[in-house]
């Protein structure tokens, strides 16, 4: 819809009738403190309501008007708006009248509201209602805005609601969602009526109801935990941003905002590194074996001590009986026992046959020396051994264990320098993930510093009493601690609420197979197939949502573009919060968040946002309607209002802007307007301003004249 005009008649300081004519495209109203501006808001926001709770107010009458009317004597309070709908010209009117009595009392009567269609030469009058057909209420809370501080939208716990279901395809999602939900549990009921008739599986059958209804139950107390602990969140971090806000961008706390987000993403990294998977190590890299060096070390020896005893023991009793197999001539002289035939071991001797060495003594062994010889014939010994001895030969041992259990130490002893080398490769690591742990205490208590810092700052606000600064105080900081907790919990909970789906899932995965080939499996099937269909139908409105919020971001941060040109701007982001809610703010190119831009650079922010989500309506519902706004612009400097408002005025959209921009003062101190500014722009222009003279101590002189510039 296009406003083509507004009539005001008698409403306040707008005496008999006034009437604005609108462009399609920017319209200024100028005037300064006290001539009308908000005046005129009101006067659409009543007209505008089709509710019918404010019909008739006295305070809406002109003083003026009332005050020269006779005893018995009528007029009109009417404010009525002509715009063009869809190629058809209509007019919305409310009006009622009011009577001024023989004791000077004023009365209202007659209340009207209708829209008056236009067709040619006939006129067809509606109830004031049907305007809503034209410009819903859902709409006009993205059309009017009264002052900088109301034009952040998300400002409403139910504006990401209204927008998913105003612009987005997922309102279409409810019905037959519903129908999907109800069908599914209908479905679930079938398939356990049909259960119930298998004997054969019976017991697991009420073994895996009981398990479903038992985990339903926890998840859906878990998600009510959940919801909780979201809106804990939600309300501290309101009361915190509250604080914060009215702090005016202290560098101070940005500074600390900073060094915090710093800290933090630093301890993130750090717990990142550390991996303590001790249980896992303990057999998947054998650091079970730290300890077996001591142990193998204690084998060898009794092993040694074994087989020396043994050795002694079968040399006596060869000698009793003359065998002379494991001594010779010169070991006979010396009596000493002779090495086991496997020490050193068959890989050692080999390599020192190869080497011409002897790795024993140091001594050089060349190839046919009688050194390289009896190493050789050492071999040679060992190889023997392994035969099977002869069975008529008389041995005073008849196992074998003992040469046995020293290959087994060889074995050990050659791979011994692997496992020795755990200890330290053990030793290391621990040393190194309890290195990274003392930095994670490190850097949590540089954040619980910057945190107390912050805290004192906030506490700080002009004016206060040392008892309320101390009780601010406590107030923050048990705030802060309890925003924690939530989150952490939050965090927990999702988790438990993950964890228990999925075993849900695994029951009624149970619960379906013990229904095949039973009069449950046609219900079972149905089942899965509308639990299926269900997910999808979550899914799809949860992608709908993020792809309407992620459009509406690209739209902003175009118009952001235009509105700030040779200005910093950063970056319009719209983040999800706890409880379905949602949050604009703007963020640097690192995606750091941008806490307190300043008044003028907020103000573009949400306006960029408002001219998005209505084009956005053009384009999803084929309807356009004006943005209208009161004092939009008040904290910006004469420069960049100037920009500001002939970026508007190329903009292919109605704007209505209620302002006491390009007013300055003579040399007379009057306020006059800046025309050379107000020919810069490009739009309809008009100035309100007080009738001169008027009786600054009475209402009854005041009137709001118009002039068309």
């Amino acid at each position: 819809m296009i406003i083509k005009s507004l009539e005001i008649q008698n409403f306040r300081s707008y005496y008999k009738s006034n009437l604005f004519n609108f462009c399609d495209g920017l319209n200024l109203i100028i005037g300064s403190n006290g001539d009308g501006k908000t005046t005129l808001f009101e006067a659409l926001e009543w007209v505008f309501r089709t509710d019918d709770v404010v019909k008739t107010d006295v305070k809406f009458i002109s003083k003026k008007r009332a005050e020269e009317l006779f005893s018995g004597d009528s007029d009109n309070v009417a404010v009525s708006v002509t715009y063009e709908h869809n190629g058809c010209q209509k007019i919305l009117e409310k009006k009622f009248r009011f009577t001024k009595s023989y004791n000077g009392d004023i009365t209202t009567s007659n209340y009207e509201f209708n829209l008056i269609v236009q067709d040619g030469v006939e006129r067809d009058i509606k109830p004031g209602s049907r305007f809503e057909y034209d410009l819903p209420s859902e709409l006009r809370k993205y059309s009017m805005f009264k002052g900088e501080t109301n034009l952040d939208i998300f400002q409403s716990s139910n504006a990401l609601k209204m927008l998913v279901d105003t612009f987005s395809d997922v309102k279409d999602f409810d019905a037959y969602f519903s129908f999907m939900e109800y069908a599914t549990r209908k479905a679930e009921q079938a398939r356990e009526n049909a259960q119930k008739l298998d004997k054969k599986n019976a017991t697991q059958i009420r073994i895996l109801t009981t398990q479903i209804e038992n985990l339903r139950s926890e998840i859906s107390r878990k998600r009510r935990d959940l919801k909780n602990a979201e809106s804990e969140v939600d309300n501290f971090t309101e009361l915190l941003k509250n604080i914060e806000q009215s702090k005016e961008a202290s560098k101070l706390l940005i500074s600390i905002n900073n060094r915090i987000a710093a800290l933090e993403s630093k301890r993130s990294e750090t717990r990142a590194r550390i991996h303590e998977d001790y249980t896992i190590n303990l057999l998947d890299d054998m650091w079970i074996l730290m300890g077996f060096e001591d142990i193998a070390n204690e084998y060898t020896n009794k092993i040694s001590a074994v087989d020396k005893e043994r050795r002694r023991l079968e040399n006596e009793h060869q000698q009793q009986i003359g065998v002379k197999k494991l001594m010779s001539q010169a070991e006979a002289e010396t009596k000493f026992v002779p090495l086991p035939a496997n020490v050193p071991g068959p890989q050692i001797m080999q390599e020192m046959l190869d080497a011409e060495v002897c790795k024993i003594c140091g001594r050089k062994a060349e190839k046919g020396s009688a050194a390289w010889n009896h190493m050789l014939a050492k071999l040679q010994d060992y190889k023997d051994s392994l035969k099977a001895e002869d069975p008529d030969e008389e041995t005073l041992y008849e196992n074998n264990y003992i040469p046995e259990l020293q290959k087994r130490d060889t074995i050990l002893n050659d791979n011994l320098s692997s496992v020795t080398k755990l200890r330290s490769k053990i030793e290391d690591a621990i040393a190194f993930y309890n290195r990274l742990h003392e930095d994670v205490k490190k850097l949590d208590a540089n954040i619980e510093k910057e945190l107390e810092q912050k805290k004192r700052i906030l506490a700080q606000t002009d004016g206060l009493t040392e008892e309320q600064l101390t009780a601010n105080y406590e107030n923050i900081s048990n705030w802060m601690t309890k925003k924690h907790t939530a989150e952490r919990s939050i965090e927990t909970l999702k988790k438990q609420i993950a964890s228990g789906v999925i075993e849900l899932n695994e029951c009624q995965e149970r619960l379906a197979k013990l229904a095949k080939g039973t009069s449950a499996e046609i219900y079972s099937n149905t089942w899965m197939i509308l639990n299926k269909i269900s997910e999808a139908f979550r899914n799809a409105k949860e992608t709908n949502k993020k792809r309407l919020l992620a459009s509406i971001e690209d739209e902003a941060n175009a118009y952001l573009e235009k509105l700030n040109v040779d200005d910093f701007k950063g970056t319009i982001r719209i983040l999800m919060k706890q409880q379905g809610n949602a949050e604009a703010v703007l963020v640097d190119d690192d995606e750091a968040r941008i806490y307190n831009p300043n008044t003028a650079l907020r103000t573009t922010q949400f306006m960029s946002i408002l001219f998005a989500i209505s084009k956005l309506s053009a384009l999803k519902k084929e309807k356009k309607y004006p943005l209208i706004f009161d004092a939009p612009t008040s904290s910006f400097a004469a420069a960049k209002e100037t920009e500001f408002f002939g970026v508007i005025s190329k903009l292919e959209k109605q704007v209505i802007i209620v302002t006491k921009s390009f007013l300055m003062e003579d040399e007379n101190g009057n306020t006059v307007l800046d025309m050379n500014k107000v020919q810069e722009v490009n739009g309809n222009v008009y100035r309100i301003e007080k009738m001169k003279p008027f009786d600054d101590k009475k209402l009854a002189t005041i009137q709001t004249v118009i002039t068309k510039l």
